[in-house]
């Protein structure tokens, strides 16, 4: 695999894989949303941890067949998956700034209007994440 650039080492902010939903299925289901939640950190926890399926996930899905790939792609991406994954402000702001130009209003966009991880930090809080890699 080539790789044009690494932004994590050349420390340009960027925001990672998140998950997306409206307020209203919040506030209308928060047990389905807490449970969401729980499955992406597990899902991570899993990437992070178990390099079979993470292989097998990078045939099926990717269609990397190659030996060689598949383990490039899983080094990258145990590079940058974070295990507790919290939105980066500084991503946001990034993306904002990139926005701007076809969207005016990203130009005073607060990222935190656009994040809740109040299901993230109670996973968090409770010792579930770390549990996860004892």
């Amino acid at each position: 695999m080539r790789l044009l650039a690494d932004m994590e080492e050349m420390n340009i902010p960027f925001q990672h894989t998140g998950l997306v939903t409206t307020r209203a299925q919040l506030a209308r289901s928060p047990d389905v949303s807490r449970r969401v939640v729980k499955s992406f950190v597990e899902g991570i926890h899993l990437a992070m941890t178990n390099a079979v399926v993470s292989k097998q996930a990078f045939r099926r899905y990717i269609r990397l067949q190659q030996d060689r790939e598949q383990e490039e792609s899983l080094q990258v991406l145990r590079s940058f998956l974070p295990r507790k994954p919290y939105p980066s402000i500084e991503g946001f702001k990034a993306v904002f700034a990139e926005l701007a130009e076809q969207i005016p209003a990203a130009r005073t966009a607060d990222p935190k209007d656009f994040i809740d991880t109040r299901f993230l930090e109670e996973l968090d809080r409770s010792g579930y994440i770390d549990g996860l890699y004892r």
